[in-house]
Parts: C-alpha cells; sequence; structure tokens
C-alpha cells in the first residue's frame, strides 16, 4: 500500500478504521477485546463554505474553525484567498466528532492552474460532507442563495443539511447569527451540526485535532507571516515547503523551510534590503513556530525561484494540490533510532527484488509488464522494489564504457522509478554487482586494464585508483540523472529510499576484512557528499568477521572478507542488509538443518543490529527455489522470515522489513530461476506476502496513533489540548 494512500483524500471520507481497530485486529494486537461501541456516538465531516464577497469577515471561516477545535489550526489573516489547502480539523468528546474541513474559497477568475486545481478541491470536499455550513457576510447581501450554493456545491443531485450565518434567506435548514471573533453563536452553530451527524463511531483518535503532521502546520505558519508582512501579489506567489526537519535532543530541533516564488524580483522583496524583511519574516514565524511546538527550534528561510510554478501541474500535485495533503512531507525515508522513518510515522521495507526492471523497461513495448508488477505489488500491500541502476559492457548495457551511457537503458531506468512512484512503492537501487552479470566488478578492473592498470584480480575493485575513479562516476551520474518521465533528478526524488553500494560485495583475498572496509568507508563519504537525502547500505549479505569471532561460526562455508559489524559501523552507511539462502548455501543438508541456520541466523542478526549496531536491518534477499522444494516448504521460509520481522517490529525493534526473491510478472518466464512469483497467479505464498503486509501496516497504524496522541499532547497551539474535550 502506497503511503500516500493512508492520507485522507479530499475525494473520499476517512477511514474509520485508522482511528478503531477492529476486534479482532484489538484481540490480537492489544490483548483484550474493546468495550461496545456507545450506540448514540455521532461523526461526521463538516464543510465550511464561504463565497467570493466573504473574505472582508477577516478570517471569519477559519477563526470559527479554529475557535470550535479549541486550538488554532487555520492560518488567519486580512487577505482572501489566504488558505489553499483542506485544512481538516478534528472537535472530539466522549460522545460525538466532528471533522471540520476549512477549504479555499471560490474562485471566479482562474488566473493560474493553481486555482483550477484549488477548486476541484472544493467540490471533492463538498461531495462527502454530511452537513455544509454557509458563511456570508452580514454587510452585503447575497442576490439568490441558489448562486451561492452552485458556486460551491456545484449540481449536486443530494445537497446536504445546510446552515447559513445570514438570516435573510430561507431556502436553507437554518440560519444563526455568529461572531466568531467574540464566540457568539459558536455553541448554536455546534448544536445545529450534531443535530445533522449520523450516528458512528470516531474516525481517529480522541486525543488528536489533526491529521496533519508538524510540518505542515511550520509552513502554514510561515506562510501566515508572508500574508501579514508583505503587500500585493507577493504572498500569493509564495509556496512554502519545509525541505529538512531535524529533532536533535541536546540542543535546539533544526527546520529548514524554503519559499518559492515566481520571479526574480519577488525574491528581491521577500529578501529586502541587506536581508532585512527576510530575517524579519523568520523571526516572527520562529516565535509563533516555538509556540506551537512547545520548545526552542532553529529556523533557516531560503527563497528560490521557479518560474510559473503556479502553472506547472506536475509541481503543483507534488506540492499537495492533486487531491490529498502531501506538500509538506518531503517523502524521504529516514532512520529513527532502529526504525525507518517516513513523514514522522515508522515505516516497514515490506517488499521485493526485481532486478530486470531497467532491462525490461528499456524496450517501451515491453513497459505494460512493468506497470503490471507494480500494480499487483500495490495491490498486496508491498512497499519496496529494490533492483539494479547498473549494467556494465556486454550486451544491452546501461554504461558502454567509463562513462558512455546508453539512454535507452537510462530511461528504462527512469520508467522503472516513474511507475514506481505512481503506484506509492519505494525503490532501493544498487549501484555495481559482485558477480560477472551484468558486467560486474570484474568488467571494472577489465576496463582499468584496458587502460594499462597493472590490474590483474577482480578484488582490486576495490582498491586500484583508476578503478575507484571509474566506480564514483558512475555513482555521480546516477544521483545527478534527470528522470525523463517524472522530471526529477534522481538525487531528489522520494521514491527512491536507499542507495546500494554494491549487490553482496565479497573480497575473498583479503578475509582479514580490511579491504572491504576501506572500500565502503571511502565510497559512503563519496555518496554522502552528494546526497544528504537519501539513505544508504553496503549490500551486505551478512558474514561475520574479526569484530565478532564468536559469531563466525554462524557463517556458511567460505572466505568472503566481510565483516557485517565492523562494516556497518562505518559512518554514512544508515541501515543493515542480511540476505539468506540456506538452501544455496547448504545443499546437502536437509531441510530441517537448512531451517535451523536460517532461525539462527536471523535471530543473530536482528539482535545485533538492534543492541550492537543500534540501526534498523532489512532482510534484502530471501527465497526458496520451487526447483528444490514444494510450496509448503517454500511457505515455511517465508513464514519463518516474516515471523521474525514481525515480532521485532511489534515491539519497536530493529526489523523494519524482507525483501524476497524475486517478483515476477506474467509473460517473463526467461527471468525465472525457481525462486520467481507472480502475485496475480494465487498461491499460498502469495497469501503469506500479504498476510505480512497487512500485519505491518496494523503495527504502523498502532505506532502512528500513539505518536499522534503523543505530539497533540505536547503541542500547546494557542489552547491545551484535553483528552475528552478542547478549551
Amino acid at each position: 500500500m502506497s503511503d500516500e494512500a493512508s492520507l485522507l483524500s479530499l475525494s473520499m471520507k476517512p477511514d474509520r478504521n485508522m482511528a478503531l481497530l477492529d476486534d479482532y485486529e484489538m484481540e490480537e494486537e492489544l490483548g483484550h477485546t474493546p468495550p461496545d461501541t456507545v450506540t448514540n456516538h455521532r461523526s461526521g465531516l463538516i464543510w465550511y463554505y464561504y463565497n467570493k464577497d466573504t473574505w472582508r469577515c477577516l478570517g471569519c471561516r477559519s477563526t470559527l474553525s479554529n475557535q470550535m477545535i479549541g486550538q488554532k489550526i487555520s492560518i488567519v489573516t486580512d487577505k482572501p484567498q489566504t488558505t489553499r489547502h483542506r485544512i481538516l480539523g478534528i472537535c472530539s468528546t466522549p460522545d460525538y466528532q466532528m471533522i471540520l474541513y476549512d477549504t479555499p474559497g471560490v474562485i471566479e477568475k482562474k488566473m493560474h492552474r493553481l486555482d483550477t486545481m484549488m477548486m476541484k478541491n472544493v467540490r471533492d470536499a463538498a461531495i462527502n460532507s454530511d452537513c455544509v455550513v454557509i458563511l456570508v457576510d452580514a454587510c452585503k447581501t447575497p442576490a439568490n442563495i441558489d448562486e451561492v450554493l452552485k458556486e460551491g456545491l456545484g449540481d449536486l443531485e443530494k445537497k446536504p443539511p445546510m446552515l447559513l450565518w445570514y438570516e435573510k434567506f430561507t431556502d436553507v435548514d437554518e440560519v444563526i447569527p455568529v461572531s466568531a471573533k467574540y464566540r457568539y453563536g459558536v455553541e448554536d452553530v455546534k448544536e445545529w451540526i450534531l443535530s445533522k451527524l449520523p450516528v458512528g463511531p470516531p474516525y481517529y483518535p480522541k486525543d488528536i485535532v489533526s491529521e496533519h503532521p508538524e510540518r505542515f502546520f511550520v509552513a502554514e505558519i510561515v506562510r501566515e507571516k508572508i500574508f501579514m508582512q508583505y503587500r500585493n501579489e507577493v504572498p500569493y506567489a509564495c509556496q512554502v515547503n519545509v525541505l529538512s526537519y531535524k529533532t536533535r535532543p541536546a540542543t535546539k530541533d533544526f527546520i529548514q523551510v524554503e519559499v518559492v516564488v515566481d520571479k526574480n524580483s519577488q525574491k528581491i522583496i521577500l529578501i529586502g534590503k541587506e536581508g532585512k524583511a527576510l530575517k524579519t519574516l523568520a523571526t516572527a514565524a520562529r516565535l509563533d513556530i516555538e509556540d506551537f511546538l512547545q520548545k526552542k527550534v532553529f529556523l533557516e528561510v531560503e527563497v528560490r525561484v521557479k518560474e510559473n510554478w503556479r502553472q506547472d501541474e506536475g509541481l503543483l500535485k507534488y506540492y499537495g494540490y492533486g487531491g490529498q495533503i502531501r506538500a509538506m512531507y518531503d517523502g524521504f525515508v529516514r532512520t529513527k533510532g532502529v526504525q525507518f522513518s517516513l513523514n514522522g510515522y515508522p515505516y516497514y521495507a515490506n517488499g521485493f527484488n526485481a532486478y530486470w526492471l531497467m532491462y525490461v523497461a528499456s524496450d517501451p513495448s515491453q513497459r505494460p509488464k512493468i506497470s503490471a508488477a507494480f500494480q499487483e505489488a500495490s495491490r498486496h500491500g508491498l512497499t519496496v522494489a529494490r533492483t539494479w541502476a547498473f549494467s556494465d559492457g556486454g550486451y544491452r548495457p546501461l554504461q558502454y564504457s567509463p562513462g558512455s551511457y546508453n539512454e535507452d537503458m537510462f530511461q528504462g531506468l527512469d520508467f522503472a522509478i516513474a511507475e514506481a512512484r505512481r503506484h506509492g512503492i519505494k525503490i532501493i537501487l544498487s549501484f555495481a554487482n559482485n558477480y560477472v552479470s551484468f558486467g560486474g566488478k570484474k568488467q571494472y578492473v577489465d576496463w582499468a586494464r584496458s587502460s594499462g592498470r597493472p590490474v590483474s584480480s577482480e578484488d582490486d575493485f576495490f582498491t586500484d585508483s583508476l578503478v575507484k575513479d571509474f566506480y564514483k562516476n558512475h555513482i555521480k551520474t546516477v544521483l545527478n540523472r534527470f528522470n525523463t518521465f517524472t522530471k526529477v533528478h534522481y538525487r531528489d526524488d522520494p521514491t527512491i529510499m536507499a542507495w546500494e553500494l554494491m549487490n553482496e560485495p565479497r573480497c575473498p583475498s583479503d578475509p582479514s576484512g580490511r579491504t572491504i572496509q576501506a572500500w565502503i568507508t571511502e565510497m559512503a563519504a563519496h555518496v554522502k557528499s552528494l546526497d544528504r537525502n537519501h539513505l544508504l547500505e553496503a549490500g551486505l549479505e551478512g558474514f561475520y568477521g574479526q569484530s565478532s569471532p564468536q559469531r563466525k561460526t554462524l557463517n556458511p562455508p567460505g572466505q568472503f572478507g566481510t565483516d557485517f559489524i565492523a562494516n556497518n559501523r562505518i559512518p554514512g552507511i544508515d541501515f543493515v542488509t542480511v540476505h539468506s539462502y540456506p538452501d544455496e548455501w547448504f545443499v546437502d543438508s536437509s531441510e530441517q538443518s537448512q531451517m535451523d541456520f536460517l532461525n539462527k541466523w536471523l535471530d543473530a542478526h536482528i539482535q545485533d543490529a538492534q543492541n550492537v549496531l543500534h540501526k534498523p536491518i532489512v532482510l534484502a534477499e530471501f527465497g526458496k527455489s520451487m526447483k528444490k522444494a514444494g510450496s509448503a516448504q517454500r511457505d515455511l521460509v517465508f513464514n519463518t522470515v516474516y515471523g521474525k520481522i514481525y515480532e521485532s517490529a511489534k515491539r519497536g525493534g530493529a526489523g523494519a522489513g524482507g525483501l524476497f526473491w524475486q517478483l515476477l510478472g506474467n509473460g517473463m518466464d526467461n527471468f525465472q530461476d525457481g525462486y520467481g512469483i507472480i502475485l496475480s497467479q494465487s498461491s499460498s505464498t502469495v497469501n503469506v506476502i500479504a498476510q505480512q503486509s497487512r500485519k505491518l501496516t496494523l503495527i504502523r497504524k498502532i505506532f502512528a496513533r500513539m505518536i499522534n496522541v503523543e505530539k497533540w499532547k505536547r503541542a500547546r497551539g494557542y489552547g491545551p489540548v484535553r483528552k475528552g474535550g478542547h478549551s
């Protein structure tokens, strides 16, 4: 399931199950059955609508919303069209929950694509409302109430109950005079709304007052200050994005904000003479942000020009004007302790390997296979795909020779990333291969030898300066690639979860592990010097080395030249990986012996990730070949792996996900290696995969709720948040 799919869409009602676990989930996860739902509890969605003249009430609509919730959620200024996004506020007591939609006002003359998309959001909000509260200016009477309603509601066949805040119309359910500023009539509005809401359980936990994260409100506070400080067109040309939000326990939190404008002249106005205007803006915003977060922050504000951003549909969707609030989420997966974090909530890498994505997608006629594979993966709740960003020399390469690239192959990778993005799936991209297939380290050494370097062993890949330069240049090329489909550089694309230095690096010529240690140290620093947005992992299989001699007895036979503990302690390596193929590593062993190894292998690595490395761990490759076993044996392997991950994850541990080898689609028999799984062909293993997706999604919901409750308990805003109601 895509991360965005868990957000509330404007075109559908929120899922009540995001707030309440069902009986099965409660009993399974929390160990008890929930009490009976109160039969007279009411909950529903309320849309505030105002017409083109009502802005003169100086934010009355947003002020009323804030008053009802008991905390400032919507920004308030004396200028029209301050609100751009749908602001969702939650007003709860033990007996009811009101979901209040504060949307942009109606724009009659649409000057930009932004205006059109904002109006679509207004219509979508109206469709699912249980009742509508209409605000008209008491000082200016609209000629016809039907015209007012049509502006906002359109030609809905079945209109919801409507409350009018004025006294001269009869074609509505009720009229209530209100002064939001002085709280006059606010309780009357509440009573009317309650009389119209349907009976039902709450949509959200009772202790939170909005679904939006802190990033969203930080950006809104900055935007409010822009409206208050600047005049004319400048505030309307500004888009505010939170680029970075780093929690720092020992010092102030760091927040980096960009203000995007249309023209350089607007940038000059925002900055002001000697930067004084921007400093004034940043100071005013910082004070309100600190008041909202109840902590000190360091706020950095930058101004950037993106010409005609209000006409760029792609940018507008990215900024959150496409039906869901995404603008203030940067969408990059981070690490937080031993867990992954996405947009402030725990994230689990439950997915698959598909090394063939770029290769297949390089042929435009085969691209429907890519789309179908991602569609099936998303439908089964998978969140991450691992694939190759390399194909060096040989047949249909990505890199013909050092620095010379095949555009058709690169466009194949572009397409794969774009499709992953469209289906809400993150990507892990590997830079090189340890093995000869797709070129591997041997191809790099051959290139260096052709250039006159005295190299002889494949392991010279890790030490020869020219080979390392070739490899570093490839990394730089991939990071700086401009995706021809998404129009985003790879280094800036949150669809990419992480980079991988190499698929299964090994250096058997140096069993001490020092060669690999030095290489990972150098290359991790290189990647991080080019890209601070994405996570990085080394691609290790998990073999233990000299730093943990007691664990070396777990290794399968062989010399690998890697050290699971030492290699993953390197700065810049953000999370750890382990691979597991007992059926390949212990070919002559019994099924029971192989399963005994799998259990010990997983237990040891999850424990070491948790207690020694203090980093998330992903089982980046696992599977069971159907050439050597039946579906029952494969299901046992999948259940064992998934069970270990789940037991760790539900306790907040380091078990962060698993990627099975490998996903295939229909008509891909030539890629079948015995491990391939086709999700559209129903099987017991596919059911096991779907069940794991459901269980990890459930854990994420539970942790997200816990985080939201704590977040709103500590965020005072403009009034304390109390369980059972808001002051």
